[in-house]
């Protein structure tokens, strides 16, 4: 059940923390990774984001929790998104996953993870 917090996000929010979970799953986040997925973010989804507020959420957010706060927000971005929105978002994660040639996984996890919130096939 997604907190108060994660029901206030709109899709530019959410698909930020989908992204950035997904991102620091493997263990590490590089900074191009953050780069190119707001670009994604501002190309696809017009809503306002604090960036500086929502990276300090990451910075300090346990990594021990991040696959249950990853599903949360995933709940949360289905229900404020269109099927389109939602296609365009896990063929980017996928994209960025696949970055470096390899899905690790725990990467493995969280995608498949966003499939089954999403009723992906």
């Amino acid at each position: 059940m997604p907190t108060q917090f994660i029901k206030k996000m709109n899709k530019t929010e959410s698909g930020f923390h989908l992204l950035m979970s997904l991102s620091m799953a493997d263990g590490s986040l590089h900074k191009s990774e953050a780069s190119v997925l707001i670009n994604f973010l501002n190309k696809n989804f017009k809503d306002n984001i604090d960036l500086i507020k929502e990276q300090a959420f990451f910075k300090a957010y346990p990594l021990e929790g991040l696959f249950e706060h990853f599903i949360e927000v995933a709940e949360q971005f289905y229900i404020i998104s269109s099927p389109e929105d939602r296609n365009k978002l896990i063929t980017f994660a996928m994209k960025l996953v696949m970055a470096d040639s390899k899905m690790e996984s725990d990467e493995n996890k969280y995608i498949n993870a966003l499939y089954d919130a999403w009723g992906l096939e």
